[in-house]
């Protein structure tokens, strides 16, 4: 009997000393941890918004090989959401809360315990400076948790960057040499359209569908492979999220509607360069199309055309290619 008075009070003296030490403990938490990305910023964008890619570069997945993941929501960026469940993993779920060129926000809901992820984007000289942490609050009794939180999930998160840094920086890409070439004046028709960053393969698809259609529809011949006139584009942080396009094709001839345009290039002097593998490494060849006209002492058209010479989905990743062409004005 003497025996089982000593534990109850001895338990209620270890329960006494949690509850208060509890108290003295702040219930806020955060951490983060940073890495330095040599591509530009919005390739990070890109493979940070879609959850999709999540799985190729959070250490996560590769710790526990059972975890099994749905995808809900958009199918990128704002809105975007995703669920797992894993045997280590345990349950949860995050959803992209908001996005820009300057970073991320995600909720994240641990089942008994929600947290707020967080993502910054800092343009450097060589490339991005990608910041990821989390930050909430814990329930009273889990209070003790935050004094090995940073120790515990530092490592994940390092660990993490650290997959992406890889993944961004080995995308293919090249670029075939730079050259001035003579192109006469061509018709084309377009469909402008306006999207969110997040939303642009949707967009162009949808929009590439319709103009298509309008072709078949009307008995018209399209002379060149797709492209794009990039109108607007946030290229840098603090930029608005909107993205105006122009999907188009050449033709011969063409009357415009309320919906379709018709529009001509120039006849005179372009540069040309194809850029071969991923499309959002594409900044690579245009910096060094501007950097041949510097050189040459030649002005560019402030926009590009961008022609999809063959279908992303049916080759490998370093064999897309886009041709981009800039009009020189003279």
């Amino acid at each position: 009997m003497n025996a089982l008075k000593q534990i109850l009070k001895w338990t209620i003296i270890c329960l006494l000393a949690f509850i208060t030490f509890n108290f003295f403990i702040s219930s806020d938490y955060e951490m983060e941890r940073t890495v330095e990305i040599e591509v530009h910023t919005y390739i990070v964008y890109e493979k940070v918004t879609d959850l999709h890619n999540w799985p190729h570069w959070a250490v996560w997945w590769e710790n526990d090989t059972t975890i099994i993941t749905n995808y809900t929501g958009e199918e990128k960026g704002l809105g975007a959401k995703m669920d797992w469940n894993g045997e280590e993993a345990g349950i949860g779920a995050l959803e992209i809360i908001s996005c820009s060129l300057e970073g991320m926000e995600t909720q994240l809901d641990f089942g008994n315990m929600m947290a707020s992820g967080f993502w910054h984007f800092d343009a450097t000289d060589g490339g991005t400076k990608v910041t990821w942490g989390m930050k909430g609050e814990m329930p009273f009794f889990m209070r003790f948790m935050t004094l090995f939180l940073d120790a515990m999930a530092g490592a994940d998160f390092e660990a993490g960057l650290q997959g992406l840094k890889e993944a961004c920086e080995s995308m293919p890409a090249r670029s075939s040499e730079v050259t001035v070439t003579d192109w006469e004046k061509q018709t084309f028709i377009y469909i402008e359209n306006t999207c969110t960053m997040g939303d642009i393969g949707n967009s162009l698809g949808t929009t590439y569908g319709e103009l298509f259609g309008f072709i078949g529809t009307n008995g018209l011949q399209p002379l060149s492979s797709p492209f794009a006139k990039w109108i607007s584009f946030p290229h840098n942080a603090g930029d608005e999220d909107k993205v105006v396009f122009q999907a188009a094709v050449m033709v011969a001839t063409a009357t415009a509607t309320e919906r379709v345009r018709v529009g001509s290039t120039s006849a005179g002097k372009t540069l040309q360069s194809t850029h071969y593998g991923a499309y959002e490494m594409s900044e690579v060849t245009h910096q060094k199309m501007h950097a041949y006209a510097v050189e040459n002492s030649l002005t560019l058209s402030a926009i590009a055309f961008e022609f999809y010479e063959n279908d992303p989905t049916t080759v490998a990743p370093e064999d897309v290619e886009t041709l981009i062409v800039y009009e020189v004005v003279e």
